[in-house]
């Protein structure tokens, strides 16, 4: 079955297709606090490459803090968060890591389609870069502050 069905017989939308592995042990979040980062106003995205032995699929993980807001905020946050990280499933990259996001209180209030833009965005860009540890990308362009080499 593909899609639900109330007890009045309307559809709503489709049950998604695309199993989301995610993060579950503590230490797994805290090692991916260690790796390259993405930056952009909804949400930080961290990376933590895997281990050939340990490497099972792509793996995520949702942290949103008592700083943004309520438990009811916070909650919607996290499943707006999962909710794009599924609309992304065909575009996401197939490496074996473990991607943490990081929610800011922006993810409650931008628009759906640039939320999952974002995530495409960062994902891809995470995937192809090197172990650099500690390294940041940020959304924006950095600027070099007016000075010239």
């Amino acid at each position: 079955m593909t899609e639900n069905a109330d007890h009045e017989g309307k559809v709503s939308r489709p049950l998604p297709s695309f199993r989301l592995e995610t993060i579950k042990k503590r230490s797994a979040f805290k090692a991916a606090s260690n790796g390259p980062r993405f930056s952009t106003p909804a949400f930080t995205m961290l990376r933590r490459p895997m281990a050939p032995e340990e490497a099972s699929s792509l793996r995520f993980g949702f942290t949103v803090t008592k700083k943004v807001g309520n438990s009811v905020e916070r909650n919607r946050i996290r499943r707006r968060l999962r909710e794009a990280v599924r609309a992304n499933a065909g575009q996401l990259p197939s490496t074996p890591m473990d991607l943490v996001l990081l929610a800011r209180r922006a993810a409650i209030s931008l628009d759906f389609a640039s939320l999952v833009a974002d995530i495409q965005r960062a994902a891809s860009t995470l995937a192809s870069r090197g172990d650099r540890k500690g390294s940041d990308v940020s959304a924006k362009k950095r600027s070099d502050n007016g000075k010239s080499a």
